[in-house]
């Protein structure tokens, strides 16, 4: 059965969301959003009070904020996104589908028209003004309601690649996100070469290339560190105090020490862009899961087994604690102002806390309030679960994907990325462009 269906867009679902204090799941199942690179959104002039503005002002009026609908149907919408520039783009977003074979196929006749959509947008009618082709948002209605019929859409004329930016958002379980960091490690020693090229495939398509600006490269080198090291240190545990830790652990384990990994590798933009792996869960939602003797174990004696577990798999360089959790600072559009955000964050009081119950890296609870909300999205649904096979599960976004994709691309990623959760929660093994029956 496809859930949420009744609801207008993935936006209206946030927002009821937020209404209700149950433990409930707002991400049901696996989610995708495509941000356009080049198609922009924009008000039509004659739509905007022009008196007393300046040139930037009217530029400024003319976009949309954030999530504004243009057009929606049962599966998917079109809305604007905006930039640190307040420059709006198109963004195409779908609603979460059920991780089930109905949700799949819901997944593929949204993933048809909206190739289809991009394909017709460069073919309907429209006029130019300075090689750019500007549609009427009315010319789309033959893709869902409009919404914005005052909204035009702007095209390059040279090239109708809108080059997109996918993401992707699913609920994953506790135990199994240790595995996710060995998927992403990907490691290529000792395999056939077919295993080799969906392997390497399946790391690309998860954190984008270099050639577009991805992360592959050093977030690849810490998810292998992580997943090894997680390893190690379950065996360590039990040897040297005699505890079985479980999979749930090892998973909560390997995604604290990959954020202070890529924590310490620092942000070259905004907060949420360090991390390939983005917690919409917060952290100490996470520990929550944990079996009650775990908790106990963890937290006891000022945490000091939680502490030494963490300090033994970092590098010399990060085993001090008292450094702040983003070693570079945060780099917004403007880096003389925003250039220290955040660094009064050390790892030892986010660490400590998230055995307290409070996750510090999110803007609810981070120390300095009044800079908290550049932290976006970190944490941003705190206990708010997915429901993955009868339990809780941490929602996890997937950032930094193959970058710049056409269109045809960018519906194989969702389908991918679809494939590779399900399998993921369901303990199978799964590589790019294998068939799997759901």
């Amino acid at each position: 059965m496809f859930v949420q269906k009744e609801r207008s867009s993935a936006k209206c679902l946030r927002h009821c969301a937020r209404r209700t204090e149950l433990l409930q799941p707002v991400q049901a199942k696996i989610g995708f959003e495509f941000e356009s690179a080049r198609w922009r959104v924009n008000k039509r002039p004659e739509e905007v009070q022009t008196e007393g503005l300046t040139e930037e002002e009217f530029r400024i009026a003319k976009q949309y904020k954030k999530g504004h609908v243009l057009f929606e149907n049962a599966f998917w919408s079109a809305q604007a996104d905006v930039d640190e520039n307040w420059v709006s783009f198109l963004e195409l977003v779908t609603v979460p589908f059920e991780e089930d074979e109905e949700g799949y196929r819901q997944l593929e006749e949204a993933a048809v028209e909206m190739e289809t959509f991009f394909n017709y947008a460069f073919q309907a009618p429209h006029y130019t003004e300075e090689n750019i082709r500007i549609v009427d948002c009315r010319a789309f209605r033959r893709f869902g309601e409009i919404k914005s019929p005052e909204a035009r859409i702007e095209l390059p004329e040279d090239d109708p690649n809108p080059l997109l930016v996918p993401q992707a958002t699913a609920g994953i379980r506790l135990s199994k996100l240790h595995k996710l960091m060995g998927d992403i490690a990907a490691p290529m020693e000792d395999e056939p070469e077919s295993v080799k090229k969906r392997k390497l495939m399946g790391r690309t398509y998860l954190l984008g290339d270099f050639d577009t600006g991805g992360l592959q490269k050093g977030a690849a080198i810490n998810a292998r560190y992580v997943a090894e090291a997680a390893d190690i240190v379950l065996k360590e545990v039990k040897k040297k105090w005699g505890k079985h830790l479980s999979d749930a652990f090892k998973g909560f384990f390997s995604l604290v020490v990959y954020y202070l990994l890529e924590g310490y590798r620092g942000s070259l933009s905004y907060p949420k862009a360090f991390i390939a792996l983005l917690a919409r869960t917060d952290f100490s939602r996470m520990f929550s899961l944990l079996p009650e003797e775990e908790k106990a174990f963890l937290s006891a004696n000022g945490a000091a087994y939680w502490f030494e577990m963490i300090r033994a798999v970092l590098p010399e360089c990060q085993k001090d604690f008292s450094q702040p959790f983003f070693n570079k600072g945060v780099y917004l559009s403007r880096s003389e102002i925003h250039r220290h955000i955040l660094k009064n964050l050390s790892k030892e009081q986010w660490l400590l806390e998230l055995m307290k119950g409070r996750d510090l890296l999110t803007e609810r609870h981070f120390p300095n309030r009044w800079r908290a909300y550049e932290l976006e999205s970190l944490g941003a649904m705190g206990d708010k679960t997915d429901t993955v096979l009868g339990e809780p599960a941490p929602v996890i976004e997937f950032r930094a994907g193959k970058k710049h994709l056409d269109a045809g691309t960018a519906m194989l990623y969702a389908r991918e990325m679809f494939k590779t959760i399900y399998a993921l929660n369901r303990g199978h093994e799964y590589y790019f462009g294998e068939s799997l029956e759901i």
